[in-house]
Formats: structure tokens, sequence, C-alpha cells
């Protein structure tokens, strides 16, 4: 009888802990703090799932434009998902959302240029070959795209070396 009674305590000690675990767990829910990962869901799915029923809108040649479309949507992913850290960087130390805007940004801005440049050609085929330290963008417009994006990292180091030297 004793360790009925004990087991029946116990057990009921432990209902009590789930119904607290439950309600905790849920007590700061609302759809505010939902959005970010609703979004994120939504952006999961489409990235992961959407690419071959574009890619079988197409009369032709489906499967290179399903695996096109497959490098479009995980770029978007990439840049929704660097939108996202952003989001959540805090905003004290300023330092630290300074640098992590910084990285934020640019990782997005990266992310939708692959996308936005593979978007430029037909999805049904394969896009032009590009040499090293090359992409799509320069094959676009001839200009040397990649590059500028080198030059512009460079550029900011510079300004960063500069403005440390006047501190």
């Amino acid at each position: 009888m004793n360790q009925l009674a004990r087991a029946a305590s116990a057990a009921a000690a432990l209902g009590r802990l789930a119904r607290a675990f439950v309600a905790n767990l849920f007590a700061e829910v609302t759809l505010e703090s939902l959005r970010i990962p609703s979004v994120l869901l939504v952006v999961v799915v489409v990235a992961h799932m959407g690419y071959d029923p574009i890619g079988s809108l197409y009369a032709t040649n489906q499967e290179r434009a399903a695996t096109a479309w497959h490098s479009v949507l995980r770029a978007y992913e990439s840049t929704v998902l660097y939108l996202a850290v952003w989001l959540l960087i805090p905003w004290r130390p300023v330092l630290v959302r300074l640098a992590g805007s910084l990285v934020c940004a640019w990782g997005a801005i990266e992310s939708f240029q692959i996308a936005a440049w593979r978007l430029q050609f037909p999805m049904n085929q394969p896009p032009p070959a590009t040499a090293l330290y090359s992409s799509l963008g320069d094959a676009k417009t001839g200009w040397p795209i990649y590059m500028l994006t080198i030059a512009l990292v460079l550029a900011v180091a510079v300004l960063v070396r500069v403005f440390k030297k006047k501190e």
C-alpha cells in the first residue's frame, strides 16, 4: 500500500509538473512572437518543395528548369535568413549591432544577387559558363560585378582603418 501511495503521489506530481510546463510553454506566445517563425516556415517549404512544381510548368526541359529554380529559391531562402538574423541582433552594444548589420546586409545582398542574376537567363536552359572570379552578373552586363564587390569590401576596410587612426 505504501508503494502504491508513493506511485500515485509521484504520478500526481508529474502531472502537475507537466501542466505547469505546458502552461509556461505557451504563456508568452502571441501572434506577434510567431511572425518570424511563420515567415521562415513558408520560406523553407517554398525553397525546398517549390522548385519541382515550378519546373513542371515549363513546356520543355522541365528538369533543367526545376534545377534552375532550386538554385534561385535557395538563394532567396538564404537572403531571408540573413534578414531574419539581422532583425534578431540586439541594438546594444552599438558596435555589435553595426558589425552584425554589415555582415547580414552583405550576405543578404550577395544571396539576392545569385537569384537575381540567374533570373536574367532562360530558366529551362543552362546559364552561360563563367570563368573563375566572375559571376552571371559579369556575363549579363559585361562589367566586373564580382570584382566590384571585392573592391567595395577593400574600400570599407580602408575606411575603417582611416577612422581608427583618427581616434
